[in-house]
């Protein structure tokens, strides 16, 4: 029976350090010699790591022998095995970005892996052998997500001074009896959106229409009830957005009814403020969401999400025409439940729906 005894200070610290600092197998044969000392029988280590007990007892006997340096792999004879280079190569290679390489690409493809391995390195790889060694190792080919630059100066940083005050004012309206509607307006367009889907066999294609048309929809989700009123429209004029403010007053007759919406040059077109300023419209009252952020403080911009996946996702409409009506049946016939985009954010308050 192997076993490591009791280990000095000495020892015991520099294995800790091999165990924290090495990498792979050096790693572990270190972490074995640890429980080892602590009274773990060789079986036991060999479960832990899931290897034989004759490379346990290899190690114990080889750190007996040499120490913490008889942990590390000896130098192999002979031509290291390809598939070991190529790995080795392919992971130090990719792991450094194209342009950082002095190469004018943004990011590595088979190919491009493949071509710079044969010309700095002298290594012919087949793209096959590359695209299997990088899935070995963890990489995988897909879509990156856009994200906010967080290495921009604090000056390019758009934030709205007022965004704390304007949040106070929302939920300061919610607390109070007026009808409050979230508002936003949203495109629709007969060109298909692409989404990750189920499939078999071949790659499915989705077919693109020879002309693309677009319709914009204007909505109101009520912050309360989670009922949804909107309207279709040609374009995003301040008449079309008039007229959508016609069919909230008549939607909901009575009683005040504050809106919450964003900052967009529609919503403070000059139409739209005589329109307000008319005594018979007094009912209304606007309250503007923060800017650069109103994605993030308003829910209908959830609906508009679901909606589009539902109806204009991964296929073609014959017309623009029945993209609407497929658009105007979902919205009719869904009931509006959407959490709040930030539940920290104590300006969500809503929704409950029917």
């Amino acid at each position: 029976m192997v076993t490591v005894g009791p280990l000095t200070t000495q020892q015991r610290r520099t294995l800790k350090q091999v165990q924290r600092r090495a990498v792979g197998r050096v790693s572990q044969r270190a972490h074995m010699v640890l429980l080892s000392a602590r009274g773990y029988s060789v079986q036991q280590i060999a479960g832990i790591f899931e290897v034989g007990e004759d490379t346990v007892r290899t190690w114990l006997q080889r750190y007996q022998q040499e120490g913490a340096d008889g942990l590390v792999d000896r130098p192999r004879p002979g031509r290291p095995p390809r598939d070991w280079l190529a790995r080795h190569l392919i992971e130090a290679q990719v792991a450094v970005s194209p342009d950082q390489a002095g190469l004018v690409q943004g990011y590595w493809t088979v190919a491009l892996l493949a071509q710079v391995l044969a010309l700095r390195h002298g290594v012919h790889l087949s793209a096959r052998t590359v695209r299997r060694v990088l899935h070995a190792s963890g990489w995988r080919w897909g879509r990156p997500r856009l994200a906010p630059a967080t290495h921009a100066p604090d000056a390019q940083r758009k934030a709205d001074p007022a965004a704390d005050w304007k949040l106070a004012l929302i939920r300061q309206v919610l607390a109070g009896a007026a009808t409050v509607l979230y508002l936003d307006e949203c495109e629709v367009q007969l060109l298909p959106l692409v989404r990750a889907m189920w499939m078999r066999g071949e790659r499915v294609r989705i077919p693109t229409p020879g002309q693309n048309a677009k319709r914009v929809v204007f909505g109101a989700l009520n912050a309360h009830t989670g009922r949804l009123d909107h309207r279709v429209s040609e374009r995003k004029r301040a008449v079309d957005f008039v007229a959508f403010l016609e069919q909230l007053l008549l939607a909901y007759p009575q009683g005040e009814v504050v809106l919450i919406l964003d900052n967009v040059v529609t919503h403070h077109a000059r139409l739209v403020q005589h329109w307000l300023a008319d005594p018979a419209h007094e009912r209304i009252r606007m309250v503007w969401l923060p800017k650069y952020s109103a994605h993030t403080h308003n829910p209908i911009e959830r609906v508009w999400g679901q909606m589009k996946t539902a109806v204009a996702a991964n296929r073609l409409h014959g017309s623009i025409e029945l993209l609407v009506a497929a658009a105007t049946t979902y919205l009719h016939e869904t009931a509006f439940a959407i959490p709040c985009p930030r539940p920290s954010d104590p300006a969500c308050t809503y929704p409950l729906a029917a």
